[in-house]
């Protein structure tokens, strides 16, 4: 890695863990272009454009996309600002309906308003930026709905420094990111312990009852085999509260469901 490559490489991980208007200032001003986890944008894109780059950074590590900077035609990268500051509100009201809660909750925008600055060339520019967290336990981030330039169900990378589907190779490298970090959340079970928990709970309730009838002793006795019968006789009845669906049947029915989720997950793959 070049010096100054290196040089950027610091100067936005210093922003992306300290965003001040000094710590932007200094990536601005020796910006080099842009990488995976840094993104530049001469104005507010549509809501599902941006949307695909937010999902396509945080399943790439996370980062930053800087509003108001320009590409000119030799393809370096022009400060020039923006008019005026979008409301917050706006933006994140435009992307919601795209992004898991999870990361929609921990994305960040930021104004950066340059009044007066030691860099001359940001001096009355207004600048915003989307800073995108990535927690690794929760990968892969899977967009929520379809858009004009977004599909629904589908996950988005960065590859170099376009935001597109994964491939299978990019997949399995966001797979092995989440399995290195050796977390399992409470729902993640493995399918036998629930399996067992399912059978302890049938279990505890028994699918008939045990009715005596006739003679001076005619009781009704839920829940108790052993019953001592003075006269009459013992008869199996159903157990109104017991489920009408039998264990082998539920299972059948997750079995059907988890296949399904998977195909749902491989059709968002291009193999």
């Amino acid at each position: 890695m070049t010096t100054k490559k290196r040089l950027l490489k610091e100067e936005f991980a210093h922003f992306y863990e300290n965003p001040t208007l000094e710590s932007l200032r200094e990536l601005l001003k020796n910006n080099l272009g842009e990488f995976p986890n840094l993104d530049f944008k001469e104005v507010w894109l549509p809501s599902s454009q941006m949307a695909r780059h937010i999902l396509a950074i945080a399943n790439a590590g996370g980062g930053c996309i800087v509003i108001g900077v320009a590409e000119k035609d030799d393809k370096t990268l022009e400060a020039n600002g923006i008019e005026s500051l979008t409301d917050k509100a706006i933006i994140i009201n435009g992307i919601k309906k795209y992004i898991p809660d999870v990361l929609l909750e921990e994305i960040e925008i930021g104004d950066f308003p340059y009044d007066a600055s030691e860099y001359p060339k940001l001096v009355n520019k207004k600048f915003q930026v989307v800073i995108v967290p990535s927690d690794l336990k929760r990968l892969p981030y899977i967009s929520m709905a379809e858009g004009d330039s977004i599909k629904n169900n589908a996950i988005y990378t960065r590859r170099g420094t376009s935001s597109v589907e994964v491939n299978y190779a990019e997949l399995q490298k966001i797979i092995n990111s989440r399995l290195e970090t050796g977390y399992s959340s409470r729902t993640e079970i493995d399918l036998q312990a629930h399996i067992e928990h399912l059978k302890m709970l049938y279990g505890q309730i028994d699918k008939y009852h045990v009715r005596v009838t006739g003679g001076i002793y005619e009781t009704l006795q839920v829940f108790a085999e052993n019953v001592n019968v003075m006269m009459g006789t013992r008869e199996r009845v159903p157990n109104p509260n017991y489920p009408d669906e039998n264990l082998e049947e539920f299972i059948v029915k997750m079995i059907n469901k988890k296949k399904k989720r998977i195909e749902i997950l491989l059709d968002t793959v291009d193999l």
